[in-house]
């Protein structure tokens, strides 16, 4: 029996240099032969500031995964992650309209000030029909 997806990794970036600022990055859409959104990953050129001054909102397709204010600390892993376990498991959220809502907000923090900003990357892990 052939399969009829493969797996696929889709990125989406946003830069953030002002502090306490929230950031709706626009236009952002799963390939049109998506057929399940299977996990998430966040990352960072400088993974200490996502960590300790990022939280957002997500949506997938039109439905709300993560709440407005869930914390970037909870999908954040380390490099010492391998790297296939890095993400954050879904299960298989279909992709409705196509579309991929964040609101990221940043906010101050003693132990990660926000210097010269940081890059914010959003790693889905989606199946693809074939």
């Amino acid at each position: 029996m052939e399969k009829d997806t493969r797996e696929i990794r889709k990125s989406f970036s946003f830069r953030v240099d002002k502090a306490n600022k929230v950031y709706t990055p626009l236009n952002w859409e799963l390939p049109k032969k998506t057929k399940y959104v299977r996990g998430i990953q966040l990352t960072s050129d400088f993974p200490h500031k996502l960590y300790f001054r990022g939280s957002q909102k997500i949506e997938i397709g039109g439905d709300e995964l993560f709440p407005e204010g869930f914390d970037s600390k909870i999908l954040v892993s380390s490099i010492s992650v391998a790297p296939r376990e890095r993400f954050f498991e879904l299960g298989d959220v279909l992709p409705g309209d196509l579309s991929v809502k964040v609101r990221f907000e940043d906010k101050d923090h003693e132990r990660a000030g926000i210097g010269n900003g940081y890059n914010v990357s959003f790693v889905l892990l989606i199946d693809e029909l074939i």
